[in-house]
């Protein structure tokens, strides 16, 4: 017994992957040939998330004037997206009492 807890404690630690890997040592990890053709760009960052989009978002507002119009513009779209909003919780207000009269009067009929 001795002697096994010395050699297991001479051994490193390996991880769960290092062990099936030494097991199997052709599963897991890149296969030649995989992932997309040299030139794809189905992966090309754009929009809110790139990091292009934050250098020039940075230099604008380093810009006094332009830090004002992003400001502003960030304000309206805001303003336009919160009166969206509201505008569609008052349709949906509106549909649903509008189901519930006709629901209502369907059930009874007498009231109709």
């Amino acid at each position: 017994m001795v002697v096994e807890s010395a050699n297991e404690a001479e051994k490193p630690e390996q991880s769960p992957i290092a062990i099936r890997k030494d097991r199997h040592p052709g599963w897991g990890g890149r296969r030649p040939g995989a992932g997309a053709p040299k030139g794809n760009l189905n992966a090309l960052k754009h929009g809110r998330n790139s990091r292009r989009q934050a250098q020039l978002v940075e230099a604008l507002m380093q810009v006094p004037q332009s830090r004002d119009t992003l400001i502003a513009l960030g304000k309206r779209n805001r303003r336009l997206r919160r009166q969206a909003e509201e505008g569609a919780g008052v349709l949906m207000t509106r549909l649903l009492e509008n189901v519930a009269r006709i629901t209502l009067n369907q059930a009874c009929p007498e009231h109709g």
